[in-house]
């Protein structure tokens, strides 16, 4: 029963709502809680819905859980969306324009998987969204101006991560989705995601020159990315470094 749990990606889920803060923290508006718990189960709903859709698919990366519990995964699937539908629907009641914008996400949420065909739109669809999700202030009256840099840097960081990503599972996404490492070939694929995660740590040290220890970490784990084939090693270092760059701008 406690399976449903890994589905549900926590700390990724987790790092969503520290990024939502974020954008309030940076633009100076309040936190809305109602925002930051629709912004939680907006992706907790998103990675059930993927992993449902891609259930039989994922039996060869060792995710079996919806396969073997599927009443259980589609049970806490529809209940996320309901609490979704309930908090986004609570926003709205009272004339938040940032439900809009939550409403969005989610719809992109519930599409995401039908996508995996058409290439390179996956890849972008999670990185505009998650990237985004600095924004919502703008519906709580914050100007764009204050909140574009941090966009920026979380676009390119994640864009970089879930490329990263996408070459680790290369070879079980052959014929079954169009990814960046298989329109574009491997080494393409990993120079794009190496770049992509300098420009974003060029970005947040000069946002925040603390978070330069973060950058450093994700550096650090460059260095192996043409000679880690499923790029673990590179990844670890990586997520490590995001969380660094999360935690400093969290506490400055």
């Amino acid at each position: 029963m406690l399976g449903i749990i890994k589905p549900m990606r926590i700390p990724e889920c987790l790092l969503v709502v520290v990024l939502g803060y974020l954008g309030f923290k940076h633009a100076n508006v309040p936190p809305n809680l109602i925002v930051l718990a629709s912004l939680f189960f907006v992706i907790v709903a998103t990675m059930l819905q993927n992993d449902w859709r891609d259930r039989f698919h994922d039996v060869g990366k060792g995710k079996t859980f919806a396969l073997e519990w599927p009443r259980l995964f589609l049970f806490s699937l529809v209940l996320s969306w309901v609490v979704c539908a309930i908090l986004i629907s609570t926003l709205l009641a009272r004339g938040s324009m940032a439900a809009i914008m939550l409403l969005a996400m989610a719809v992109v949420g519930a599409l995401y998987s039908e996508t995996r065909q058409l290439p390179l739109l996956p890849v972008t669809l999670v990185t505009i969204t998650v990237a985004s999700v600095t924004l919502v202030p703008i519906g709580l009256g914050a100007p764009f101006a204050d909140l574009a840099a941090l966009f920026s840097t979380v676009f390119f960081i994640m864009f970089g991560r879930e490329t990263l990503h996408d070459i680790a599972d290369v070879k079980v996404d052959i014929g079954y989705k169009k990814t960046v490492p298989i329109v574009l070939g491997d080494r393409p694929a990993r120079i794009l995601a190496s770049t992509s995660l300098l420009i974003g740590c060029v970005l947040a040290v000069y946002m925040l020159p603390l978070t330069l220890v973060g950058s450093i970490c994700i550096v650090i784990g460059l260095i192996w990315v043409m000679k880690d084939v499923r790029v673990v090693w590179v990844r670890r270092w990586v997520d490590a470094g995001i969380l660094l760059l999360a935690l400093v701008f969290l506490v400055s």
